[in-house]
């Protein structure tokens, strides 16, 4: 009887692993099989060479997600994609050793990655490339499935230049990465492509974003951040940065905006009074504030005074 052989089989082979649902789900989607392997200390980045929508090289994680056990997982597991041009024979290695260190990212911050996020690199992917960022989206093509063992998310790393980082956080990075995908077929990451806002069409998008709708960025996490009770806040000039982009883009349109570090945060709001402690400070987001961060505050390091806001920040110097 067939379905007693197909019982039998099943049993042989064990129960079925979170891994296998996940191989199986790539090549009924993208028709791609015997992928090259990178091996990363307890991670797999596997390379398929696929050839549609246009021919590229998919990278995929393999155990980020639950992919050696059968048991189920409860919330949603991730494994992170990225592609680039199918240009070389062999997979070029950069694409997995970004995903590598992203998962690494992930396994000692305990922060997931998830669509919407984005990533800045300490330097760009290879040493003559434009890409020195990502944006996270949900994979175009791979998406979500949900085996027996939990549900999986496919979130897809699209590079970006450090320009269009910039303006992906003065706007929002799913529409940016939306604009993005329109210009570069599937957001493919082509260390040598043309920065997206060279095209007249794709800028106007973005800066007509950023004009309407302002930043979708309500809270960055400083690296340097800390206050006191006398109003002083002392901060790093990568969250000096973040400060003005908040008030060009976010605090105007009447939405609050915090920075946020492991032993303090500040916070600003349209409807907030001053508060100070060795913890927090709280401001209140006037016209006139605004109109003073946008005009004192720069990110070189220096001691930058208020006269709306009973504050003084230090931008400090990292290296110093």
């Amino acid at each position: 009887m067939r379905w007693l052989s197909e019982f039998a089989s099943r049993v042989k082979r064990g129960p079925r692993l979170g891994g296998d649902a996940i191989l199986e789900h790539i090549t009924a989607l993208t028709g791609a099989e015997d992928p090259f392997v990178f091996h990363y200390d307890e991670l797999e980045v596997l390379a398929y060479h696929v050839e549609t929508p246009l021919p590229h090289t998919l990278y995929v994680t393999f155990g980020l997600s639950r992919v050696r056990t059968a048991v189920p997982a409860a919330g949603t597991q991730t494994e992170l994609t990225l592609r680039t041009p199918a240009d070389t024979p062999v997979p070029y290695e950069w694409p997995a050793r970004q995903l590598a260190t992203m998962v690494r990212n992930v396994r000692r911050s305990g922060y997931e990655i998830a669509p919407g996020h984005h990533m800045r690199m300490r330097s760009p992917v290879t040493d003559d490339a434009v890409i020195e960022a990502f944006t996270f989206v949900t994979d175009p093509v791979l998406g979500v499935i949900d085996p027996p063992t939990g549900i999986v998310r496919f979130t897809y790393a699209v590079g970006l230049t450090a320009r269009e980082l910039e303006a992906a956080l003065a706007w929002d990075p799913l529409r940016f990465t939306g604009v993005l995908g329109d210009v570069v077929p599937l957001g493919i990451s082509d260390p040598a492509r043309d920065d997206i806002l060279n095209d007249i069409h794709a800028r106007g998008r973005v800066e007509r974003g950023m004009r309407d709708e302002g930043s979708s960025i309500s809270a960055v996490h400083a690296k340097l951040l800390s206050v006191d009770a006398t109003g002083r806040i002392d901060m790093d000039a990568r969250a000096a940065q973040a400060l003005i982009r908040a008030a060009r883009y976010r605090l105007p349109h009447g939405h609050s905006f915090a920075l946020v570090s492991e032993s303090a945060w500040v916070f600003l709001h349209p409807e907030g009074s001053f508060e100070a402690d060795a913890e927090h400070i709280q401001l209140a987001a006037t016209k006139s504030l605004i109109h003073e961060l946008n005009a004192t505050l720069d990110t070189a390091p220096g001691v930058y005074r208020f006269s709306s806001a009973p504050v003084t920040i230090h931008v400090v110097d990292e290296r110093t």
